[in-house]
């Protein structure tokens, strides 16, 4: 049994489906595109006794035609898979225009339940809808939801698993398009019937004639494969004679009486105040997007997230630190107990509590990182960020939307590079796929906290990693116009975006939102870097005769090759190692630290460097480490994103460049001002 979940953005589709299948998601790409795919079980318990059902989450569309990727995969998905329901989630204070994608779904035959979520901003709104009358005039069930709260689910996995088993009936509806229209729709519909039977019955021949009169390019191209005597002049015929007897074109037509449909059951399903409220949203947002306001407050935002990250996570750092030391001792006690052989032991140590260990005390950084993206994403604010960071975004070379990329970006830029996909012109979603690694990802924020906390006093923590956000917007926007003027083929494309209403977040999706971010987080930690350091490990302690990560290991054999590339900059072999293994993931280059200095603990090992390096020597490698080439991961997704290496190698090349430029500036420009 398979559950299709469909809706407009921002109507809490995500909401919906993860409190229907709960943990038990996996996440991919549909065959032969890059949108994300997401499809999981159904509850246990709202399966009862029936089999087992999989919800399947079709990409946010606002109708069924074929101008986007988004559109021809629900699309396709609805008329190639055959669900045994689609559930379209509906945003009950903005009727009109989520009921076009509804009466899409009923003419394409879909057995269809609404799922009419946010019932309770309606009722704010002044809002009152007959459930009943709206479910008579679709012919399909109506569920009133608020499903941030968890209210109506229970009623909507009921009411799906019965109508996927045919229990509760749909009534067809058939759009009148006009007389004039509808004689052309007869026309093009009886040859159909009898031209190519087999798409008649796959799709509806009447579906199929209003598509090709709507000049669908996919399905014009599906009909001629089967029918070339439909195509060419054939089919300019059906659509000029439409035309003439129109006045107009024939796809603004289909639009307008679609759109008179829909107004009909608004008239006899909904009830508004004569004065419908001025809503809380539009309260907040007189000063969130105020065009004076809204930047400053953005930054005071910014500035306040990184100061909780490093003020709040602080003493949580320390407990998970003492946890890993207590581990360690454990471990030490075990393996001597065992008669463990000392090579055998090293290799644990180190790749357990100097690789992984010294990576997960930066857990509560990243939880409450996540933390603070997520209530940025749940409340509503992100898109109110994009919105007045628009102007400013649209200055720099990128697009409007480009600004939500960036800030996923923060937690990592693997996801983020994906988020350019809502970019529809290619220009615009290159520029921001190669600026997006310009972006400090979670990872990378570990060696700021690490190295902050160092060489600087706590209260000036902040400040430097912040003073390091501000370069990465500078790079940014210096980058993103060079892009721009280089790279550029097409126009920008205007910035249209829809505002979702505030939501008070709940506790359930903050905690979804943060751990299914942190859980790639952790088991990269248990994998990817257990396997570097274990790689690490052999490169530090052999040859044998040569000192554990000395000079002569082949560890140190590899930075003194490479060592003369990154003296100008003020580092030492050591320090050119660490940024290699980088590459690989950028938590690995703290464990490379401790591997390199043989210091188990994050404590120790900050207490090394300060006596090896100068605050300015450690802030130039926080510069470096901001810019230089993405981990492996972010290379392989621009790869994927832009399908060709030419890009991903051009990302390698042009970030390492532009931190070693920015790196030898700022070391020097420090050293004339007295903080060499």
């Amino acid at each position: 049994m398979v559950f299709a979940l469909a809706g407009n953005p921002n109507t809490g589709k995500s909401t919906v489906f993860n409190a229907l299948t709960g943990a038990h998601q996996k996440i991919g790409n549909w065959p032969g595109a890059t949108v994300e795919k997401k499809e999981g079980m159904l509850k246990k318990r709202y399966q009862k006794a029936k089999k087992p059902a999989k919800v399947v989450d079709l990409p946010g569309t606002y109708s069924l035609s074929a101008y986007t990727k988004e559109e021809l995969i629900a699309r396709d998905f609805v008329v190639h898979t055959k669900p045994d329901v689609v559930i379209d989630i509906i945003d009950a204070s903005n009727l009109e225009r989520n009921l076009y994608l509804a009466a899409q779904f009923k003419e394409l035959g879909a057995n269809l339940v609404i799922a009419l979520n946010m019932m309770d901003v309606a009722h704010r709104r002044g809002q009152k809808i007959d459930v009943k009358k709206l479910s008579e005039l679709l012919g399909c069930p109506v569920v009133p939801l608020v499903a941030d709260q968890g209210k109506g689910i229970d009623e909507l996995a009921e009411v799906s698993l019965l109508a996927a088993e045919g229990k509760i009936k749909q009534r067809p509806i058939s759009i009148n398009y006009g007389k004039d229209l509808e004689e052309e729709l007869e026309k093009l519909s009886k040859h159909i019937c009898q031209d190519i039977p087999a798409l008649a019955e796959k799709y509806g021949p009447r579906w199929l004639a209003v598509k090709i009169l709507e000049n669908d390019a996919d399905v014009i191209s599906k009909v001629c494969e089967e029918d070339k005597s439909i195509c060419g002049s054939g089919l300019e015929s059906f659509s000029k004679d439409a035309e003439e007897r129109l006045g107009e074109p024939v796809d603004i037509t289909i639009a307008s009486r679609r759109y008179g449909f829909i107004n009909g059951i608004i008239k006899s399903s909904l009830q508004k105040s004569p004065e419908e409220r001025i809503i809380r949203s539009d309260q907040i947002d007189r000063i969130i997007t105020n065009p004076l306001l809204g930047i400053p407050l953005f930054l005071l935002i910014m500035y306040a997230m990184f100061q909780l990250v490093f003020l709040l996570g602080e003493p949580l750092m320390l407990g998970v630190e003492a946890g890993i030391g207590a581990f360690a001792s454990v471990l030490v006690s075990l393996l001597h107990s065992v008669d463990s052989p000392p090579w055998f032991s090293e290799l644990l140590m180190v790749a357990l509590v100097e690789g992984v260990g010294n990576v997960l005390i930066f857990l509560p950084n990243i939880l409450l990182l996540f933390l603070a993206i997520a209530i940025l994403e749940d409340t509503g604010y992100m898109a109110r960020a994009a919105f007045v960071m628009n102007r400013a975004m649209q200055k720099i070379g990128l697009h409007g939307k480009s600004f939500i990329s960036l800030v996923l970006g923060f937690g990592c830029n693997v996801p983020a590079v994906m988020a350019a996909r809502t970019l529809k012109n290619e220009d615009d979603r290159l520029i921001t796929i190669l600026v997006n690694p310009l972006v400090p990802c979670a990872a990378r924020m570990e060696v700021f906290v690490f190295l902050a906390a160092a060489f600087f006093a706590p209260e000036a923590a902040g400040q430097v990693v912040f003073s390091l956000m501000l370069i990465s917007f500078i790079l940014i926007a210096a980058m993103g116009l060079l892009f721009r003027k280089s790279i550029a083929k097409q126009e920008k494309q205007p910035f249209v975006m829809e505002l979702p209403p505030y939501h008070v977040p709940t506790l359930k999706g903050l905690f979804m939102h943060m751990w299914q971010r942190t859980k790639v987080f952790v088991q990269k930690a248990g994998t990817f870097i257990f396997l570097v350091a274990i790689i690490m490990w052999f490169l530090a302690s052999y040859p044998q005769s040569a000192e554990y990560g000395g000079p002569e290991s082949y560890i140190g054999m590899a930075g003194h090759v490479i060592e003369p590339l990154f003296q100008p900059l003020g580092f030492d072999w050591r320090g050119t190692v660490a940024l290699i293994f980088g590459f690989l993931a950028k938590e690995v280059v703290i464990s490379a630290f401790g591997v390199l200095y043989g210091v188990a603990d994050d404590a120790s090992l900050g207490s090394t460097l300060a006596l090896a390096w100068t605050p300015l020597q450690a802030y130039v490698f926080m510069v470096f480490t901001l810019i230089y080439v993405p981990c492996f991961a972010t290379i392989a997704v621009i790869k994927q994103e832009t399908n060709s290496w030419k890009w991903a190698g051009f990302a390698i090349l042009y970030s390492t460049v532009l931190a070693w430029i920015a790196a030898f500036l700022v070391l020097h420009v420090g050293t004339a001002l007295g903080y060499g």
